[in-house]
């Protein structure tokens, strides 16, 4: 039983640190702003992990060392000192994010992981330009410079959802089928 869940925490961390290097096409391929698995992360750890401290720490590990690498290799225009890869705004939309993956994946269905993603989605897009608005300097606090932010974020919402549906077929569909064909992954 020990060696079981250890395989399917294994099975999952791994497919996560796969996902994981799929945010690297961006410096590739700088059209693909915001075209990333780091949606998908959050709900596979939600709906995956049986202890959900892990749903957070594997997925937050992962998010915040790939920021490490790309904010002080492949950014540092934008990090003219050191980045700690540590944005909160980003990480809270992030928790939140994995909380609906916790919620609403309990059962994961094609309806389900539809609803997850494209609430997901609105829920990082409304939450963290929210935040960019009210800690910012780029819009002026008042109710035209809310909706600037979020006319001026609309662009990017478009990759965001896309990608999370993408990766989500493909990530939620490889542990699937794993699971189909192995005992060892399924829950006891």
């Amino acid at each position: 039983m020990k060696n079981s869940i250890n395989l399917r925490f294994g099975v999952l961390v791994a497919i996560i640190l796969v996902a994981t290097a799929f945010r690297f096409l961006a410096v590739i391929a700088p059209t693909l702003s915001n075209f990333s698995p780091v949606g998908t992360i959050a709900l596979f750890g939600g709906a995956y992990f049986t202890k959900k401290q892990w749903a957070f720490i594997v997925p937050f590990a992962a998010l915040w060392l790939s920021n490490l690498v790309l904010n002080n290799v492949f950014y540092k225009q934008w990090y003219p000192t050191f980045s700690f890869g540590f944005e909160p705004s980003v990480f809270i939309c992030f928790a939140l994010v994995v909380l609906i993956g916790i919620v609403i994946l309990k059962k994961v269905t094609i309806e389900s992981l539809l609803t997850a993603n494209v609430l997901g989605t609105i829920v990082f897009f409304v939450v963290s330009n929210f935040l960019v608005w009210t800690g910012g300097k780029m819009y002026p606090q008042t109710f035209e410079g809310l909706v600037s932010c979020y006319t001026m974020a609309l662009p990017f919402l478009k990759n965001t959802l896309v990608s999370n549906l993408l990766f989500s077929a493909i990530m939620f569909g490889a542990f699937e089928y794993a699971k189909s064909t192995s005992k060892v992954l399924q829950l006891q």
